[in-house]
């Protein structure tokens, strides 16, 4: 017949990572939430740029029609990439119009009082 008794629990000490997550901010701005979305604004853009910079090269390489010069992206890749940056430009705004209510709200508030 088993046991129903636990083994006896060692106490644990984290060990420290060595990998910290990036950030663009200094470490005493990471708290600050308007600091926070400039760093997501800009890691959103980014993304974007690129998405664009890839399907401009691709557009432009069929045109070309240079067999040496093969576009980076196929059709439909190419098509995805573009929904993509658009889908991201799009939650960015959403996220922008977000805080810019709460800000107008909060400054509405204040006026009253």
């Amino acid at each position: 017949m088993s046991s129903n008794s636990t083994p006896t629990q060692s106490h644990y000490t984290p060990i420290a990572a060595d990998h910290q997550p990036f950030s663009w901010l200094a470490e005493e701005l990471r708290i600050d939430s308007s600091m926070q979305f400039l760093a997501h604004t800009l890691d959103i853009t980014q993304g974007i740029k690129t998405c664009l910079e890839l399907v401009h090269a691709s557009n432009q390489a069929r045109e070309e029609g240079d067999p040496a010069y093969p576009p980076t992206l196929n059709v439909p890749d190419t098509e995805r990439l573009t929904r993509m940056a658009m889908a991201a430009a799009s939650t960015l705004s959403e996220q922008a119009e977000r805080r810019i209510a709460v800000l107008n709200s909060r400054y509405a508030s204040a006026a009253e009082h």
